[in-house]
């Protein structure tokens, strides 16, 4: 974990994202694996989404500009963030998630960390981020990284009950 850092989703890294979104079918997590899904059926049209996201084109009904970065260590993707450009009420600003292989290694802090330092230049001062209140890895990592619980909130649609944090972005 000496090497790591944040890149724009490309090309380069097309076979190790390609078998970091197979991890998540193995393990039969459909919301990260439809997410990512695309990638494997057309890398292309996926990059060009993600870069057309991240300019506020073509924005699927509901959705935010959104900037992606993959968190890359030794040239393997271990991590996806997603950074929405205006918070979302029960997804706030920032949300993430670890490759099911590289779990509990300390990743988790590690990209969240480096996406805090990517929001500044969103232009993000005050990073919400929510997490189901069961994920008490989330909820270690949010705290490690500055979080300051604001409130419990209920999502109706997910049916689940999300803690909602606060994070003062600021530079180092």
């Amino acid at each position: 974990m000496k090497n790591l850092f944040l890149a724009e989703p490309n090309k380069q890294y097309q076979k190790s994202f390609e078998n970091y979104a197979l991890t998540y079918r193995k393990i039969n997590d459909e919301h990260y694996f439809n997410k990512y899904k695309k990638a494997l059926e057309n890398f292309q049209d996926y990059l060009n989404d993600l870069h057309n996201y991240s300019k506020g084109s073509d924005l699927p009904q509901g959705e935010v500009v959104t900037s992606t970065f993959w968190l890359i260590d030794e040239k393997e993707v271990v991590g996806v963030v997603r950074i929405r450009h205006q918070e979302k009420k029960y997804s706030g600003h920032i949300g993430y998630d670890i490759s099911p292989d590289y779990r509990n290694r300390g990743y988790g802090s590690q990209i969240l960390k480096l996406s805090l330092e990517k929001a500044i230049n969103i232009g993000i001062k005050e990073a919400v981020l929510t997490c189901n209140i069961d994920n008490m890895g989330s909820k270690k990592i949010i705290e490690k990284n500055n979080g300051r619980l604001l409130e419990t909130v209920f999502d109706e649609e997910k049916n689940e009950y999300l803690y909602k944090y606060s994070i003062t972005v600021t530079t180092n």
